[in-house]
């Protein structure tokens, strides 16, 4: 099992030092989570740039600004959705990133355009799984965050189904999110096994999309760890805070161990 920090604790214009750092920890099981943005060819250079200098483990966040999966398939915006998945997965097979992050939509629906934009997200689903199966790359399908307005693309149970109808998906789950909807982890963890390929960690209070520390907020981050251990003991478990938290170095490295020994609690 290897552990990440995502890089969006520090934002756009710091992500490179911040790799660079945890590059610099030497420890092989310790990697960084780094966004790979296609929107911004100036961003897109600078992560193309760094990843050379890097020997530490990478995962990828897909590209979520001006990305949408619910677009029309005949549409612009579909073009250049499956063409900025096309470089990511390039990029992730070329540096062996441990898997890419897809956002199935960053939207909320009416619900009587809700069906349309499922039957497009499934579309994207089934091509970018494929595609990057074809890569030697794991694509692995997020959880996202119901709104307080609007409905969100899938609820609990259709986010279960999308592994029913595409048995060749992957799972990524983001444990905030999972508290804010009510969806069942153990349960998820419990049917799909080793199909879940990683985990984004942080917390919240159970009813907004926090991104705080996860010692922080009401969900029991040790006791998902102990569920992590016994079904998804491959998985790989990314600490992904927002800048608006500010840890040091040093207490990043202290929750990594702290997960490790909640992780080795479980088995």
């Amino acid at each position: 099992m290897n552990y990440y920090i995502s890089a969006l604790v520090a934002g756009t214009d710091g992500f490179p030092e911040f790799a660079e750092w945890i590059n610099s920890v030497g420890d092989r099981h310790l990697g960084v989570e780094l966004t790979a943005f296609t929107h911004d060819d100036a961003y897109w250079e600078k992560l193309c740039d760094l990843m050379p200098r890097l020997s530490c483990p990478v995962t990828f966040h897909g590209p979520y600004v001006q990305i949408e999966a619910t677009s029309d398939l005949n549409s612009e915006a579909h073009r250049w959705l499956m063409e900025s998945y096309g470089r990511v997965f390039a990029l992730a097979a070329k540096y062996h990133a441990g898997h890419v992050v897809f956002h199935y939509s960053q939207k909320q629906f009416a619900e009587d355009t809700r069906q349309q934009a499922q039957d497009n997200a499934y579309a994207v689903m089934k091509k970018l799984t494929a595609q990057a199966s074809e890569q030697g790359v794991f694509c692995v399908i997020e959880n996202l965050c119901r709104q307080k307005q609007g409905i969100h693309l899938f609820s609990n149970d259709e986010y279960n189904e999308i592994f029913q109808r595409i048995p060749q998906a992957s799972a990524l789950i983001d444990i905030g999110h999972a508290h804010v909807n009510g969806l069942d982890i153990e349960r998820f963890l419990y049917t799909y096994r080793d199909r879940v390929k990683g985990f984004h960690i942080h917390n919240n209070d159970g009813r907004t999309d926090q991104h705080m520390d996860y010692h922080q907020g009401t969900a029991d981050i040790r006791q998902i760890m102990h569920w992590a251990a016994v079904y998804t003991p491959h998985a790989h478990m990314v600490l992904e805070y927002e800048p608006h938290e500010h840890l040091s170095h040093t207490e990043f490295l202290e929750e990594i161990e702290e997960l490790r020994g909640w992780v080795a609690e479980g088995k």
